[in-house]
């Protein structure tokens, strides 16, 4: 059954409540418990919403959009970089205490914070303490006092990695013999994190923006470079990174980039006591998520679902399926229905998900391509190819060019029932219902079931959901025991492809193809 749904905002301190009205007069309540385990939403702020008509996107523009992505269903934003940077990506930073003029001001920041707080939107942003760019002003004077003194010294000697070496990720101070570490590149030398200067900048860094303009926590880049090779190093570090960070604010959320394809060195991860660490084992194309469904295994889902239970306990994960580094679904999901059931998986994972903009549109990288900057293309927010907002790609300056776009634009779908907008919207009001789908403990029921059925429940304090999965591109019949899984009504569905389901007394539920369905 087609359902629209129009939205009604209230706002409270412990929990935010909404209610939708569906065009069969039923009533649902959102239930958004107070903590840091939220739908998070992932934006480029370069190519997210232009309000100055220079082809780049602004806080201002994250701020008109605010609405928007409140209406999603998403509670929470990550800001990649907004800091003063020589390149389009800001990943190289200049200066950690202010914005870079692209973006606007400090008071814009500012009302961006305020705004979204109102709306119950928390904000974090990216704090990359790895490396600097080599235009920092630390950097250029470290490197002026050893041309002019023959020796690392001065105010900023021991901030970076200085010596006399001839290995490969260390590159020459010109016109001296000694060079400087930059596991990246040139453009970025590491700091010394060793140093207990750098060490009392950054918590300088930490309480500038968690005190004075208020952020939420931060997004860790690139944790596993801190040390680089030495997995115990880069664990301390955090270790002392987050409890700095919680002694400034003791809410704050604290979410690592521990790039590996190890769920078990993941975990280990969470030995430092940050919240969360993103779970690069089921994102891209060859993740655990995306294969399980373009292999229509219920199968897979299930077992997903108890590794991870195994894996990590009570951890708060932080499953995603691609973001600014990756492929986007769009373009390694083969098919709208493929889409729409990768998001369907990953709404269903323990932990705060995260969306990388775009992907409720299933757009692509330009041209398909795997290129840095395609990853970051300009959000279609209408039909037409030039229009109030649009931004250009980086760092080509192309322009929006309807080519470059597989699925139609935010306004279009918005206006289609069936849509991968109007899907991934319905998947994170779901989130935003049943609070046990994101900290619930999992049980696993694979007894009777098919390859394309999973069926598990999710016990958090008082509340027990059963989810059913129909991962299959066919209609499937499952049959449900009532008392083993102590359900009473179906109140949650999605559609990838359409269809309704289909339940009776007798515990059989007839399940549309590519589908899921919520009881308690």
């Amino acid at each position: 059954m087609k359902r629209f749904f129009a939205i009604l905002l209230t706002l409270a301190l412990l929990a935010s409540s909404l209610a939708l009205s569906a065009c069969g007069g039923d009533k649902v309540t959102l239930n958004v418990i107070d903590d840091n385990v939220r739908n998070w939403y992932e934006i480029f702020v370069y190519s997210f919403y232009d309000t100055d008509n220079d082809g780049i996107g602004d806080l201002n523009g994250v701020t008109a959009k605010l609405d928007y992505i409140k209406e999603m269903g998403f509670n929470g934003i990550w800001l990649m970089p907004i800091h003063p940077s020589p390149t389009y990506h800001k990943y190289d930073v200049t200066d950690y205490y202010s914005i870079h003029p692209d973006y606007g001001t400090l008071e814009d920041f500012k009302t961006l914070v305020d705004e979204a707080h109102k709306r119950g939107i928390r904000v974090i942003i990216d704090l990359v303490v790895n490396h600097t760019s080599d235009s920092h002003p630390w950097f250029t004077e470290a490197c002026s006092y050893i041309r002019k003194n023959g020796e690392p010294g001065g105010a900023y000697g021991d901030f970076y990695n200085f010596r006399v070496t001839d290995n490969n990720a260390y590159h020459d101070v010109m016109g001296t013999k000694y060079s400087y570490e930059g596991q990246f590149w040139s453009g970025m030398p590491d700091l010394n994190l060793n140093s207990e200067n750098v060490r009392e900048e950054i918590k300088r860094i930490m309480s500038f923006w968690l005190t004075e303009y208020d952020v939420d926590g931060f997004r860790l880049d690139a944790v596993t470079s801190y040390y680089t090779g030495d997995l115990q190093g880069n664990i301390d570090f955090l270790s002392w990174l987050n409890t700095e960070a919680k002694r400034i604010k003791p809410q704050a959320y604290i979410v690592g980039e521990a790039w590996v394809g190890s769920d078990y060195t993941i975990d280990r991860y969470y030995e430092s006591g940050c919240d969360s660490f993103f779970l690069f084992t089921g994102a891209q194309a060859g993740g655990t998520v995306a294969t399980a469904v373009k292999q229509c295994s219920g199968k897979a889902i299930g077992q997903l679902f108890v590794s991870l239970k195994e894996t990590y306990g009570d951890a708060v994960l932080a499953p995603f399926l691609g973001n600014h580094d990756t492929m986007r679904p769009g373009s390694f999901m083969p098919g709208m229905d493929n889409v729409k059931m990768a998001a369907g998986v990953l709404s269903m994972m323990n932990g705060g998900v995260f969306v990388y903009y775009g992907e409720e549109i299933g757009m692509i990288s330009k041209g398909g391509n795997n290129s840095d900057p395609a990853k970051r293309i300009a959000m279609k927010w209408e039909a037409k190819n030039i229009y109030e907002g649009c931004c250009y790609l980086p760092p080509e300056n192309t322009p929006v060019d309807a080519s470059s776009y597989y699925y139609p634009s935010v306004a279009e779908q918005a206006e289609d029932a069936d849509s991968i907008l109007n899907y991934y919207k319905k998947a994170m009001e779901l989130r935003n219902r049943f609070p046990s789908i994101a900290r619930g403990t999992v049980t696993y029921y694979p007894e009777g079931q098919n390859n394309y059925i999973c069926v598990i429940t999710k016990e958090y304090q008082a509340e027990k959901i059963t989810i059913v999965f129909n991962m299959d591109s066919f209609e499937q019949t499952v049959t449900l025991d009532k008392d083993t899984l102590g359900y009473n009504k179906l109140v949650g569905e999605l559609y990838a492809a359409g269809g309704e389901f289909s339940f009776d007394a007798s515990g059989a539920l007839v399940m549309p193809p590519q589908s899921i369905a919520i009881f308690k």
